[in-house]
């Protein structure tokens, strides 16, 4: 480059990771959470909703896929619009409607009502999504992406297991509705954090080629005096897209990759939804208490919180298919043995844990190589549309479980159901790594970032 211009992407690229951009991390990260705390919180509160409404728990699935419905359509429509008008104010926005329909529902005196604000919280959680993971993989070295993403996504366990275990206690001491006063007042608070002290994405605004002083800024809040002054800010050249974010997905290669890469989505976030959410209900049914039942779906979501936050790293050093083609199959093999595991707490605890290892270090590791297959100028949509399709899994999860719930399945049958789709997830995946040759992969078998 010219002496005057400073390529913006390399300088991060070989600059250490600083305190502001864990900051950074760390906000998206208590974004991630809420989404976990809302699906761990609608499935305890189940029961107790149910009887308020006089609703039989095996219609209660299209409650929880009411929430996961409105979710997918955010992840579908804010996702494209946070790559049309940036990442920030999205993130603000979703979580001002998040909390507005979570309070909603705790007000919910009729089915009906129940099903438009779970539709419409869901709305917010799922809008945020994608713009939570494009900033993070903009805000990362290249070198650290797929970490920083899979870190990003471990907050979605670990809020569940915030919730598993802050329902297990605020429910018997304070109702079930205090729960959902939570979940409304803390999107608030972190919605007024992130207006204050959240930058837009870098990479967004030289991508856009807009508001140079705003990226300079940031720039001095990561490494300050590194900037030289009157220096031009700019980034490699990512090639100018016209029309709708999504049609792009489907052009230079990209379409056979992308539609393969959603049935994995779709199978496992199907899978992850219908364990947090039925499990309680389940269990109880076969006659394990409440601390029980929030013991074992909380080790659920420890393994999962575990396994979340080293898949960046695991996909990074052994590669996306190598690692995540065995987490799908031992996550189907977890599953099956967990549904036959219920004559001990210790041996379903431990079934529960790894289960929750398995099926979501995989899913979150699906999320990196998503956000490593699409340039910056259609990131959030990819991510959005490639979690869209999670989210339509969600959706078909509770209802399918319901179904199996009303014709008298047990234990054992649910979970042999929700073992099937890790193993369609596998194959899916091996479909992927040969179609490869249509987009650039990197050496070690990971799906390499397209700029």
């Amino acid at each position: 480059m010219a002496d005057n211009k400073v390529d913006v992407i390399d300088l991060i690229d070989r600059h250490p990771v600083t305190g502001f951009q864990i900051g950074i991390l760390i906000l998206c990260m208590l974004v991630a959470a809420l989404d976990g705390f809302d699906t761990q919180a609608i499935g305890y509160t189940a029961p107790a909703i149910a009887g308020v409404l006089h609703l039989p728990m095996s219609q209660f699935g299209q409650v929880g896929s009411a929430g996961l419905l409105g979710a997918a359509l955010g992840a579908l429509s804010f996702g494209p619009l946070a790559d049309l008008f940036g990442r920030k104010w999205f993130m603000v926005i979703a979580m001002i409607v998040f909390a507005i329909f979570s309070y909603l529902t705790s007000q919910s005196t009729t089915l009906n009502e129940l099903l438009a604000y779970r539709v419409l919280a869901g709305l917010g959680l799922g809008g945020v999504t994608p713009a939570f993971l494009a900033m993070g993989a903009e805000l990362a070295p290249k070198r650290l992406r797929d970490v920083f993403v899979t870190v990003l996504f471990a907050s979605f366990p670990g809020g569940g297991l915030i919730g598993s275990l802050t329902s297990a206690w605020v429910i018997p001491a304070f109702g079930w509705r205090s729960v959902f006063y939570i979940g409304a007042v803390a999107p608030i608070i972190i919605a007024i954090i992130l207006t204050i002290w959240l930058p837009e994405s870098i990479r967004f605004l030289l991508a856009r080629g807009i508001r140079q002083n705003e990226v300079r800024r940031t720039l001095e809040r990561i490494m300050p005096g590194k900037v030289p002054a009157g220096a031009e800010l700019v980034a490699p050249p990512d090639p100018a897209r016209e029309g709708a974010p999504v049609k792009h997905l489907f052009t230079e290669g990209r379409a056979v990759p992308t539609v393969l890469l959603w049935v994995p989505f779709f199978m496992v976030f199907m899978v992850l939804v219908t364990v947090t959410f039925w499990t309680p209900a389940v269990l109880h049914s076969v006659g394990f208490s409440l601390s029980a039942a929030a013991l074992i779906i909380g080790l659920n979501n420890l393994g999962s919180l575990i396994a979340s936050a080293t898949s960046g790293w695991a996909v990074h050093r052994g590669g996306a298919f190598r690692v995540l083609i065995p987490g799908f199959i031992l996550g189907g093999l977890s599953l099956a043995w967990f549904g036959q595991a219920t004559s001990s707490v210790t041996i379903l605890g431990i079934a529960s844990f790894l289960a929750g290892f398995f099926v979501g270090g995989t899913g979150t590791g699906l999320i990196a190589v998503a956000a490593g297959m699409y340039p910056t100028a259609i990131r959030s949509t990819g991510i959005g549309w490639a979690m869209g399709m999670g989210r339509v899994g969600q959706v078909f999860g509770p209802i399918l479980t319901g179904v199996l719930v009303g014709l008298g399945y047990k234990v054992g049958g649910i979970f042999y159901a929700a073992a099937v789709p890790c193993f369609i997830g596998a194959v899916f995946l091996v479909l992927l790594y040969f179609a490869r040759p249509t987009m650039e992969a990197d050496a070690e078998g990971s799906v390499a970032p397209a700029e």
